[in-house]
């Protein structure tokens, strides 16, 4: 048994000997740490928490945590803090301007993907995975990581060139969320010093910044005392600790310890009103919010009080999905949340979209479930429901912590950093879980929610189109206060099903089974034509996927019949039979370990269910009875309708959705069925309810069916599964791909240059170079190709953003179609000022020539080879990338010999191959530029303002 799993198993032990202690006591006991996490400090007041994981085997992240973010800018310093996070990859000690970026993709990693920060209110946090854990790799990355804290060199004239990158960033960023976000803070919290800090800062403020305004943050800010370090990795915690010291030991800060500034978020001493208005809303959204101090989760009465507030809010939320699920709803989504508000203060919301006219309706809705359980508290029967969901919740988390990913865990450490708690171990949590919430009763919840959602200690937001008919606050309030004084009826819970099928089936008959020993792949066919791949994966423990494809549906409509498959699949993303509804089905699940989804490609219907191994049986019923007996309910119709609505307008204004939608029409020469839908034809599917109902019984049980299971499964088990719940469906047409003449489309001939102007008053431009590229079936050409591309998106960062500060985000991919082999293209993506697009154009053009008559240097290519030996076998061990690759392996045509010596044949590729493949995608003829530009006006000049987001 390993050492830190035995260290788990004692100390749980222990802890529950204490826990007993301490509930007869008044549960004063401090709560447990998690034994596989070392924490120590150093003398000069540094501290890490260190933890040895091997998933990914051979590799370790660092993440380093500053508690330090713009809460902690003076007056006129506004933006400094993530200002200072950028200038930690322009120049420290041991790695020069330009060098941090360059040191680590030599080994490998990818800048935005493995290399990264972010800012915060009240942290900025520097994060770095290495690609293996050879002791010069770690000491590079506790290098770097110890320079960013003490080591920066915040050269003037980096500084200065950095400026507009972060201008660009601003840019990137502006839209109608950020204009809604900053106006709500203002209002929300007046005179807070939280609405005057946030992260990204203000354009005046970064434009006056200089090297002494640095240096004073920095000195101040960046304290020893104020830094930890989070490791995570496969090696021993050992080297690590001892790394950290030989790093971290000798700092010596010039001052002492700086306390915080205040941080100025009280609960609202009386009701308040918030409304919001903006020409590019969609949905009215309305939202009731109550904030409070945090309290740290540090003893076992901490943990109580939390869980029995969760388990307020979960019922909450719980009454709000059965509420859309019977229909006759104002709005057409609602949620009930909590967690940390802006990562400052303890949060709990109440929240619906609605069409804009029935704001009013939605609060007064929203309202009443409140109220509801003010007079009435909750039921017995939804109280045992929720401590179901809660328990399967850390059941899970606990049976798959094993082999959870390491960023996950770190993100975990980091959030217990970052709320002023100490990291538990999912088991610890789990025995907790388990002993706290049998003695939790109704009256203690209803308790609790009267402190969360007292309605004299809320803010009530209402978020609308820009429209003379927007209510005033005081009219808000009004209408708060007339809907409060009215009587509420209790509410009335519904008991969920015994069992989804009334019988199981005999199993159906293996017609044929075959194995590619390479990749240890079973392949199955049924004796009903269904096809089944399998592959046994222990990389994440306990976790199963399954992943079906239906081939048909969108690539099958005719002009009379768009939209049907996307409505029909509603029967599916909120599942319901003739005999169960959707709710009932949702209550069935909640304290099992599945989760079902659905969606619509090109091509196919596909369903995706994980579970454990030990609840697959549960989803794979399920499964079973939809693709018999799947429904469309009305109501679920109607909220579909009413969301459609919402995202075509909202496509109409995304400067981002125009552009690629046009480089869709170009790509497919106008082929009307890959356009949006119309209003008119939304109608019109929302009404046949038949017709839908129809397509969805001919997809479900005749069409073509290919299988994966993926995971921690045994083969055994997983083909009786297979055969119980699958291989006994009724028979169906066998597998085969489209027929050629579906996939056809009319493309373009180059060059072709399309501009799009975009009702929005972001003032951003969103361009798009294009050209046809290798499609799916050329399997070499599309591997070059995507090659080339990674190095040419590298090099068009270093120009226009490192150099020439044209754009916050840029890079170049490759999209190989499955479907349609003339919509296969390799892309050019930025955005950048509506009044520069000829000259970003222009430069971004020149990178690409350049690259076609030159091609790669061996610099290039030796850093290319090395990120592929880092992120090919990190790819090839998850078990998601197993079950896309199976779920539509010879529906679309794939072969298992091309992905056997995937790494091996990447590697191969030369310099050569890749001038060749670029030389024949970027010609004239292939090329179409697409530029969507705003519709200027003066509000689309305004100054940008938005928060900080990572460097990359």
């Amino acid at each position: 048994m390993d050492a830190w799993l035995r260290r788990l198993r004692w100390g749980v032990v222990v802890f529950g000997l204490l826990l007993a202690v301490g509930m007869a006591r008044g549960q004063e006991v401090p709560l447990p740490v998690d034994p596989a996490v070392q924490m120590g400090r150093l003398p000069n007041g540094v501290t890490y928490w260190v933890r040895a994981h091997a998933t990914p085997a051979g590799k370790v992240s660092l993440w380093m945590h500053v508690a330090a973010g713009s809460l902690h800018e003076a007056d006129g310093q506004e933006g400094l803090a993530h200002f200072l996070e950028h200038m930690a990859f322009n120049g420290t000690r041991h790695f020069p301007p330009g060098e941090a970026v360059r040191a680590f993709e030599s080994l490998g990693l990818r800048f935005g993907r493995d290399q990264n920060a972010f800012t915060s209110f009240d942290q900025t946090t520097y994060l770095l995975t290495l690609p293996d854990t050879r002791p010069q790799t770690l000491e590079r990355g506790l290098r770097f990581l110890a320079d960013v804290a003490f080591g920066m060199l915040l050269l003037p004239e980096e500084i200065d060139k950095e400026r507009g990158v972060i201008l660009e960033e601003m840019r990137a960023r502006k839209g109608v969320r950020q204009r809604l976000r900053d106006r709500l803070l203002a209002a929300l919290l007046p005179g807070s010093r939280v609405a005057r800090r946030l992260p990204i800062g203000r354009p005046e403020s970064l434009a006056r910044l200089q090297r002494e305004d640095f240096l004073a943050y920095y000195r101040t800010w960046y304290h020893p005392s104020r830094i930890t370090l989070l490791a995570v990795g496969d090696l021993p915690v050992a080297d690590l600790v001892a790394a950290i010291h030989r790093h971290f030991a000798a700092w010596q800060p010039a001052t002492p310890p700086p306390a915080d500034p205040p941080v100025d978020i009280a609960p609202f001493a009386a009701p308040r009103a918030v409304v919001l208005t903006d020409p590019e809303l969609t949905a009215a959204e309305v939202e009731i919010l109550g904030l409070r101090p945090h309290r740290p989760r540090q003893t076992l009465a901490d943990l109580r009080r939390s869980l029995v507030e969760e388990l307020a809010v979960w019922m909450l939320h719980r009454r709000l999905q059965r509420r859309l699920h019977e229909g006759n709803t104002p709005f057409h989504s609602a949620a009930a949340s909590q967690g940390a508000f802006l990562g400052l203060a303890a949060q709990v919301r109440v929240e619906a979209q609605a069409a804009p006219p029935r704001w009013a309706e939605t609060l007064q809705a929203l309202l009443r479930e409140v109220q509801r359980v003010h007079a009435h508290g909750f039921t017995a029967p939804e109280l045992e429901e929720a401590k179901n969901a809660l328990r399967s919740d850390a059941e899970y988390a606990a049976q798959t912590e094993a082999t959870r990913d390491a960023r996950a865990l770190l993100a975990a450490m980091l959030q217990a950093l970052s709320l002023g708690e100490r990291p538990r171990s999912a088991a610890q949590h789990l025995q907790l879980v388990r002993q706290l919430l049998p003695s939790i009763g109704l009256a203690e919840v209803k308790q609790a929610f009267a402190a969360l959602l007292s309605p004299q200690h809320l803010a009530y937001l209402v978020s609308l189109p820009a429209t003379p008919a927007a209510p005033k606050e005081r009219e808000v309030l009004a209408l708060v206060a007339r809907t409060l004084a009215q009587p509420v009826a209790p509410w009335q819970p519904e008991a969920p099903p015994a069992a989804l099928l009334s019988r199981v089936p005999a199993p159906g008959a293996i017609a044929a089974q075959t194995r590619f020993a390479p990749l240890d792949t079973t392949h199955v066919t049924f004796a009903n034509q269904v096809r089944l791949h399998y592959r046994f994966m222990d990389v994440k423990k306990d976790q199963v996927t399954v992943l079906l494809t239906l081939g048909g549906g969108k690539i099958e409509e005719g002009a009379a019949e768009r939209g049907l498959t996307e409505v029909a699949s509603v029967a599916l993303r909120q599942p319901a039979t003739s005999r169960l509804s959707a709710a009932a089905i949702e209550a069935y699940l909640t304290d099992k370990k599945v989760q079902l989804h659905s969606d619509v490609t090109a091509d196919a219907l596909r369903l995706r269910l994980t579970a454990t191994p030990e609840d697959l049986e549960s989803g794979l019923q399920l499964v079973h009875l939809l693709l018999q007996d799947a429904r469309l309910e009305p109501a679920a119709v109607a909220r579909w309708r009413r969301r459609k609505h919402q995202a075509l307008e909202a496509l109409r204004l995304s400067l981002r959705g125009q552009a690629y939608q046009a480089a869709l029409a170009v790509l497919s020469g106008n082929d009307p069925r890959l356009a949006p839908l119309t209003l008119e034809e939304v109608e019109a599917r929302a009404a046949d309810l038949a017709a839908a109902q129809a397509w969805l019984d001919r997809l479900l049980r005749q069409a073509p069916m290919e299988v994966a299971i993926v995971g921690d499964l045994p083969e055994a088990r997983a083909l009786a599964l297979a055969a119980t719940y699958l291989g006994s469906l009724p028979p169906r047409q066998p597998l085969a791909p489209p027929p050629a003449a579906q996939r056809q489309v009319a493309g373009f001939q180059g060059p072709v240059v399309r501009t799009v102007d975009v009702d929005t008053l972001t003032p951003r431009a969103h361009v798009l170079l294009l050209w046809r590229c290798a499609d799916w079936q050329d399997v070499g050409g599309r591997r070059r190709i995507r090659l080339a591309a990674q190095i040419l998106s590298r090099r068009l960062y270093q120009e226009l953003r490192e150099r020439q500060a044209l754009t916050y985000a840029i890079g170049a991919y490759a999209r190989p179609h499955k479907v349609y082999p003339r919509l296969s293209a390799l892309y050019v993506a930025f955005t950048t000022d509506p009044h520069r697009v000829e000259e970003a154009l222009r430069a971004a053009k020149e990178v690409v020539a350049a690259f076609v008559a030159e091609g790669p240097t061996d610099e290039e290519m030796a850093t290319l080879r090395q990120q592929l030996r880092h992120s090919v076998p990190l790819m090839l061990k998850r078990p998601g990338f197993w079950a896309e690759l199976l779920a539509d392996l010879e529906y679309h045509g794939t072969r298992l010999e091309d992905v056997a010596g995937l790494l091996e044949a990447l590697l191969a590729v030369d310099k050569a191959e890749l001038v060749a493949e670029l030389r024949r995608t970027v010609t004239p003829e292939r090329a179409a530029t697409i530029i969507a530009t705003p519709r200027l006006t003066p509000a689309a000049s305004a100054p940008p303002a938005l928060k900080a987001g990572s460097p990359q």
